[in-house]
């Protein structure tokens, strides 16, 4: 099998003598390896996910994969001690090819000698990634950063930045930012569409946070915009701070009742099916009222986006979903 690898993937390539390096001079080899293997002729990672699928389950984490051969005791015993370092480094590649390929979170300073933080709030990360000769590893970086920012924006109820991302777009080339393997955009374009994008929507975070806006007043007032925008109006922040008011007195924990996880809605007792209605029906009134009192006519129509994204703001909040160490802000 190791014969196969090496036949099929590492043609041409010292593998003995890059056997023998270290630090920065091996973490070169395999990152020169890995952004090579990541793409074929066809466009796709299939080489990348072939060696992953060698030695590591498709799990997020590394996982051995206890039924390819070269991972057995057995199988080990076969080997040489130049075969056995042969191996190490291969399966150090199929790491990295199974991390970027699957697009889970790793280990960048493993990978890339630089500060293991996997967040755009990483210059480090993001003067990488926008100056690295190996542009497919960036590429696949840029898109789980990408990914995990959605999950996590997801989780926070944070509608706007998680669809902004979701729906990301290149005016320039005319494209939705999907996978790498489904894009024609170049490389750095790629990487510089994301990136920029992710710091726009983190610089207006903490521009939110300077002034000391609580986290939910920050996502109700892009809420009413149905979007991530350049700046906080005055106006809108008013009307954020006042819908968030009545949200933490009368819609907080409210939806919290005893249901039965297993059934659907129409199964679910009616008290539980009223309760619901009467404290979302005021929101959805409250939020009327605040409209008609801080913000222009035609906007936050009953239909709009922006005014379903604020009921499901109000729903999740009244689920005790809200982050409980954003409460100290």
């Amino acid at each position: 099998m190791l014969e196969l690898i090496e036949k099929s993937l590492f043609k041409d390539v010292d593998l003995m003598t890059a056997s023998l390096l270290k630090g920065d001079e091996r973490r070169a080899f395999i990152l020169s390896q890995v952004d090579r293997l990541l793409i074929d002729k066809n466009g796709n990672t299939l080489m990348a996910m072939w060696l992953s699928d060698m030695f590591w389950t498709a799990d997020n984490g590394r996982f051995i994969n206890e039924q390819s051969p070269l991972m057995t005791k057995e199988g080990l015993q076969t080997l040489t001690k130049e075969q056995k370092s042969k191996l190490k480094l291969i399966q150090s590649i199929a790491g990295l090819c199974h991390d970027l390929s699957l697009h889970f979170k790793f280990d960048i300073k493993e990978a890339f000698g630089i500060r293991n933080n996997f967040q755009v709030s990483n210059k480090q990360l993001v003067e990488w990634l926008t100056t690295t000769e190996y542009e497919q590893i960036a590429m696949h970086t840029a898109y789980t950063l990408k990914k995990y920012a959605i999950e996590e924006y997801e989780g926070e109820c944070y509608q706007p930045a998680q669809d902004g991302l979701a729906e990301l777009f290149s005016r320039e080339y005319c494209e939705l930012i999907r996978t790498p393997n489904n894009t024609k955009i170049p490389s750095r374009a790629y990487v510089k569409t994301i990136l920029d994008e992710m710091l726009r929507i983190e610089r207006h975070w903490l521009q939110g946070r300077r002034r000391k806006l609580n986290p939910e007043v920050i996502k109700i007032h892009d809420e009413m915009y149905g979007f991530v925008p350049l700046r906080f109006s005055s106006n809108v922040q008013k009307a954020a701070q006042e819908l968030f008011d009545y949200m933490e007195k009368n819609v907080k924990g409210r939806l919290v009742m005893k249901v039965s996880s297993n059934a659907s809605w129409s199964e679910q007792p009616e008290s539980v099916k009223r309760n619901r209605a009467e404290v979302l029906g005021k929101f959805a009134d409250k939020i009327r009222e605040i409209r008609t009192k801080h913000l222009a006519a035609n906007w936050l129509n009953d239909d709009s986006l922006e005014f379903s994204y604020l009921m499901a703001h109000a729903e999740w909040y009244g689920l005790g979903l809200w982050n409980k160490e954003d409460e100290a802000l």
